[in-house]
């Protein structure tokens, strides 16, 4: 498997390459990310390009069988073509254009912007397009992390789009709800971007600011992706999504790629880091990824917190990922910078090159990994449970209002509940509205906004044909214009629910409501929908506030399957008690049946040949236990194991079950 880091030839000096490529190839480094910064030396002067540094820096690496990610830079553009066109710089929502000296400062719509990026990717492909040491292609680095662009081209391209869209300026009128505050237009050409102004926009605005701004990023991907492959790319193509970016709607920007890939840095020091963004790159293209940016040595910031590893969790960390899903590991970076703005950036050596307290570590990860790989090759992560994650409903959510309430709430709830799943020692994928509900016994809808009719019907056929969903406040409230539903819930939803929630109660993030299910007691927060059952059945109440005894928890029995409604936000106790009950019923059985242990991830991948891998993670600095029903051999450490297996402080063990 590609195992490496990003590393930079041009911040370099030549006579240091040989050193640096030696200490790699000592730690089983097979692959380097390169040139996604690097668009001045690629091409020095307006159509004069140079490739020979890296022709010389490729053949010392390829003598060393370690090979190259490409990565065809295009928003960090060199001062000579701001120079020539000050226009590519990007105007924020206040007027303002961004000065160069920093990096993604640029507009993407740009044309002659965008012609000169596709002519470089372009002669790279020519040049670098089937060599030996070409392991694949990388797209510029980040895509859509860049403010929005309010330039008078990013304008008159949102009037064209919204025109494409409405196709009459009396449609989009009436879909967006002109009509209040007196917004109406005459015509497409008097619609501006959401720029600042005295309070906040129309949220259908915003929805298809939103949309549009999204729209440029897949379009630009896809642009970039097809340059490559005309130009005689066969190689694999890819980039790195940040999953917790959601200006980008990924699982269309997948679609121009062969392969997706993340960036990754979790809090040391701390059990059960963020998966749900490994979770969520293996459902842009349901298949297994790359990790482009992993996390290893620690930031040298003072006062930084979880931000020092300790012995074994850079090993530990990496092996995580692989469990995930990830095929492919590259550290960021391999060496510290001394000047730029992220010099004090953890990395695997130091200024010099020498190696830092984590270079032993990782150099022992790699040669471990060399010999697991053939066992693993072909094995994914297979799960009969699924999270919807829903970028539409990031766009309503993470609107600047005061009226939406806070920005975090999506986030921090589909977080809370993968994390009660995964307590439970269970797989758990992410799917999109567009994915297939039918390949998961149960469907947790943590909060999903938008809902047109033809969502509607399938999460409604999805319960049908024998599914358990889940659902949850402020689901099924709006339609694909972030308009409400006069009733506020998609009329085709109350069927499936049985219930009426026209009623609901609000509390500060301090004043839970206590409520009951199966007997136990729990906390819910900040959101109460008060449901009047017309159908459906009550598995358990409210216990404290004036809306004591109204259900809080409700299930209606849909065709062969069960829909059930948490009309709350509720702590993470309680969805550890919901969805083990439900999974259990539903016949979905754990990896390992286990206690619960806060300090201890248990993850599998599986192949369709009966192949299982089951991978134990610490994230304490003591040992840590798990019974194994049957005696399994340890593939990461090389030792068998039976009975009461012990994981060392923040250790990994593999264990190859039969």
């Amino acid at each position: 498997m590609p195992f490496g880091a990003a590393y930079y030839p041009e911040q370099r000096e030549v006579n240091r390459w040989e050193h640096d490529l030696d200490m790699m190839a000592a730690a089983a480094i097979t692959a380097l990310r390169v040139g996604e910064f690097a668009w001045t030396r690629f091409e020095p002067s307006d159509g004069q390009y140079d490739f020979a540094w890296m022709d010389r820096f490729a053949a010392l690496a390829i003598r060393r069988e370690i090979r190259l990610l490409m990565c065809p830079p295009f928003r960090t553009a060199p001062a000579w073509l701001v120079e020539k066109d000050p226009s590519v710089k990007l105007e924020t929502d206040a007027g303002i254009r961004l000065e160069f000296g920093s990096r993604y400062s640029f507009c993407i719509n740009h044309a002659w912007y965008r012609e000169k990026a596709l002519t470089l990717a372009a002669k790279l492909a020519e040049h670098y397009a089937g060599k030996e040491f070409i392991l694949g292609w990388h797209l510029d680095n980040e895509y859509g992390s860049e403010p929005d662009c309010h330039c008078p081209i990013c304008r008159e391209r949102f009037q064209v789009w919204l025109r494409s869209r409405y196709g009459k300026i009396e449609r989009l009128n009436q879909a967006w709800g002109n009509v209040f505050w007196n917004l109406e237009y005459s015509h497409f050409a008097q619609v501006p971007t959401p720029r600042v102004s005295e309070t906040v926009h129309s949220p259908a605005h915003l929805m298809n600011w939103r949309r549009f701004r999204s729209d440029c990023n897949v379009e630009m991907i896809g642009l970039h992706a097809g340059a490559l492959r005309k130009h005689g790319a066969r190689e694999p193509i890819t980039t790195n999504f940040q999953t917790w970016n959601h200006r980008t709607d990924y699982y269309a920007a997948a679609k121009s790629l062969d392969a997706c890939g993340t960036n990754y840095y979790p809090p040391y020091g701390k059990p059960w880091p963020v998966e749900y963004g490994l979770a969520n790159v293996r459902s842009y293209k349901k298949k297994n990824f790359a990790v482009h940016e992993l996390r290893n040595g620690a930031h040298a910031v003072a006062g930084a917190g979880e931000n020092t590893p300790a012995p074994g969790e850079v090993m530990r960390l990496t092996l995580h990922a692989v469990g995930h899903g990830a095929d492919g590991l590259y550290y960021f970076r391999w060496c510290a910078c001394p000047f730029g703005a992220e010099q004090s950036h953890g990395s695997i050596t130091d200024y010099d090159g020498r190696p830092k307290r984590i270079y032993a570590e990782v150099a022992e990860t790699g040669k471990r990994l060399q010999r697991l790989w053939p066992l693993l090759k072909g094995t994914t992560v297979a799960s009969q449970i699924a999270t919807l994650f829903d970028m539409p409903t990031t766009w309503v959510e993470e609107t600047d209002s005061s009226w939406q309430g806070s920005r975090c709430l999506y986030m921090e709830h589909y977080t809370r509940i993968r994390r009660a799943i995964r307590k439970r020692h269970l797989n758990c994928d992410a799917v999109g509205r567009n994915g297939d509900f039918g390949a998961y016994k149960v469907l947790v809808v943590s909060q999903l906004s938008p809902v047109d009719d033809e969502l509607a019907e399938k999460l409604a056929q999805y319960v049908r044909n024998g599914g358990t969903l889940v659902w949850h406040p402020a689901s099924g409230i709006k339609n694909m214009e972030a308009a409400i539903y006069p009733e506020r819930l998609h009329p085709a939803l109350f069927a499936m629910f049985g219930v009426n929630v026209r009623e609901f109660a609000t509390s500060a993030t301090k004043e839970p409501v206590a409520f009951l299910y199966r007997g136990a007691k729990f906390d819910g927060g900040l959101f109460y929908d008060l449901p009047v059952l017309q159908g459906a059945e009550s598995l358990g109440e409210y216990v404290s506030a004036w809306f004591a005894q109204t259900p809080a928890v409700t299930v209606r029995k849909f065709g062969r399957g069960r829909a059930i409604y948490v009309t709350t936000f509720a702590e993470e106790r309680f969805y550890m008690a919901l969805l083990g009950d439900l999974c259990a019923e539903a016949g979905v059985k754990p990896i390992l049946d286990a206690p619960v242990n806060e300090n201890l991830e248990i993850v599998e991948r599986s192949a369709a040949d009966g192949r299982r891998f089951i991978f134990l993670l610490s994230y304490a600095g003591q040992e840590q236990f798990v019974d194994l029903p049957v005696p399994m051999e340890d593939i990461w450490n090389r030792e068998k194991v039976q009975g009461r297996c012990g994981i060392k402080p923040y250790g990994v063990r593999v264990l190859q079950a039969q």
